[in-house]
């Protein structure tokens, strides 16, 4: 339900300019409205090139206009914009989201770091519920929130263009996206969206002046390339994304009317196969009413209508507690340490004589174990040969590190009521460990653990799922989540290859050293 302060405002960030409405909660008529055309360099293939720019023309606007405070739903630009498809055993809410984020985390391997991403359940059959994840750069979208909140508004959700777009079309409507295909047309791009079952699972944005045409001049562009470009397009979707399973059955073209016209003209003569149509929003049975206005500002209008449409994917950047909190911790972790290295000097000045005679008795103390140790050495590999006796103590040194440590280790770590399956174990490089776990967010604590711990260089997740109940299994008692992390050990605390030489387990050897530990 829209609460009785909040309004229907939206503004949208394109590359063409800037565009603000507000829309009556009733009639929906556009009330107010205001567009600033941007100059060349600003924006750049969808992305904000000059902020200053930016900021300052929205500034001017917001204090002429007397916005200041006013929230807005904002729609940006598909840049750096990924997808992608997740299936995860059916739980509750709460565990779904700390599923989602441990996969974010560790398993979608997303090509930028510090992700913003929201996600939509698009499916749940039996103990499977398949997930869409929509994530970009925190970066890309943060910059869009500052320069609007600091141009004097505020933000109350954050968007893609495609889905403030869809939501506009199908407004009022019992219309639902199939298998459609949606193309938002501007003068120098158009931005491609691919939805399934009411669904947005693909999107890209082609440049017009790659395929060989001058600005706001469809007509010289060469239709072949473009239609070759969109061919392409749909055979990915029918063949990869679908497994040939499904395909594109209808073409929706928005855009400025000469260009729209135009392009659904090409489309729909190379493409006789597939429904091309042209939406201008003047259409009579929608709950929108008839207003040319609503074909320039489609985008702000698509997201001033987000509190009561659909398609409610927010990429508002939201801080987590640990990161709120961090810096007053970082604070007083600071404070205590100062304290304690005062508190340690003054110490150290009162009792600087004691420690210089303790500092003589622990040498004296050390010069006698020392001399013990080169007598008992002597004992324990007497009718030994000198190189035996060579061999004898540096097999000792070496292998102070022995992987009964390392399980040791292991098990110290281990989160309450977690049992440690397995181990697998290849010398000098590797582990596979298996470990049952109550709760699914304990296998991302454990996952911490193991990459602090002394002998790890890098470890990660490779599987993580929940287990099926076998009441004759005593091991189901102790976990419902089996999780599988791949281990990358550290060579500089292993036994070097020089002592595997001499009689221990080969590199490519594996053994299992632990089974079945439970904390």
């Amino acid at each position: 339900m829209l609460g009785r302060t909040q309004k229907l405002t939206g503004l949208s960030i394109e590359q063409s300019g800037i565009r603000y409405v507000r829309l009556a909660k009733k009639t929906k008529d556009i009330e107010k409205h205001f567009f600033l055309p941007l100059e060349s360099g600003v924006m750049e293939e969808n992305q904000i090139r000059d902020r200053d720019a930016l900021y300052t023309q929205l500034k001017t606007a917001v204090t002429n206009e007397k916005l200041k405070g006013t929230e807005v739903f904002l729609s940006v630009p598909p840049s750096q914009m990924v997808i992608r498809k997740l299936s995860v055993p059916t739980t509750n809410g709460k565990q779904l989201e700390q599923f989602i984020q441990l996969e974010v985390e560790t398993g979608l391997h997303l090509p930028f770091e510090h992700p913003v991403y929201d996600s939509i359940v698009t499916s749940t059959v039996d103990e499977e519920t398949e997930i869409l994840v929509f994530a970009t750069p925190r970066e890309v979208i943060q910059m869009y929130v500052d320069v609007v909140e600091e141009a004097g508004l505020k933000v109350a959700g954050v968007e893609i263009s495609g889905t403030a777009l869809s939501r506009l079309i199908t407004f009022g409507t019992t219309r639902e996206f199939g298998e459609t295909m949606l193309i938002q047309l501007e003068a120098s791009y158009l931005d491609v969206y691919m939805f399934r079952k009411g669904h947005l699972v693909f999107m890209r944005t082609l440049s017009l002046f790659d395929l060989a045409g001058e600005e706001g001049e469809i007509s010289s562009l060469k239709s072949d390339e473009i239609s070759a470009e969109i061919a392409r397009m749909l055979n990915f979707y029918q063949y990869s994304l679908q497994d040939g399973e499904a395909r594109i059955e209808e073409i929706i073209v928005t855009g400025q009317d000469q260009l729209r016209q135009k392009l659904t003209f090409e489309l729909s003569t190379s493409l006789p196969e597939i429904l091309v149509t042209e939406e201008a929003f003047l259409r009579t049975d929608t709950q929108l009413p008839a207003d040319a206005d609503y074909n320039e500002y489609r985008l702000a209008a698509g997201a001033a209508l987000k509190p009561i449409g659909s398609y409610n994917i927010n990429l508002f950047p939201r801080e987590d507690k640990e990161a709120l909190y961090f810096p007053y911790v970082a604070m007083i972790l600071v404070g205590v340490w100062i304290i304690g290295v005062a508190a340690t000097g003054s110490f150290y000045i009162v009792n600087k004589g004691e420690i210089s005679n303790q500092e003589q008795r622990i040498t004296a103390l050390q010069e006698q174990r020392q001399s013990i140790e080169d007598e008992l050495r002597l004992v324990n590999v007497s009718g030994l040969s000198p190189l035996d006796r060579k061999e004898v103590i540096q097999e000792i040194r070496e292998y102070r590190d022995s992987p009964v440590s390392m399980l040791k280790e292991l098990e110290h770590h281990l989160p309450q009521g977690a049992l440690l399956r397995n181990v697998g174990y290849t010398y000098g490089s590797a582990m596979e460990i298996t470990l049952y776990t109550p709760q699914m967010e304990q296998a991302s604590e454990y996952l911490s653990s193991l990459r602090e711990m002394s002998f790890v260089k890098e470890a990660m997740i490779a599987n993580l799922a929940r287990r099926q109940t076998n009441l004759t299994d005593a091991a189901q008692e102790n976990g419902q989540y089996t999780a599988v992390y791949q281990v990358s050990l550290d060579r500089e605390v292993q036994p070097s290859e020089e002592s595997v030489a001499s009689g221990s387990m080969s590199e490519n050897q594996e053994e299992v050293i632990g089974d079945g530990a439970d904390k």
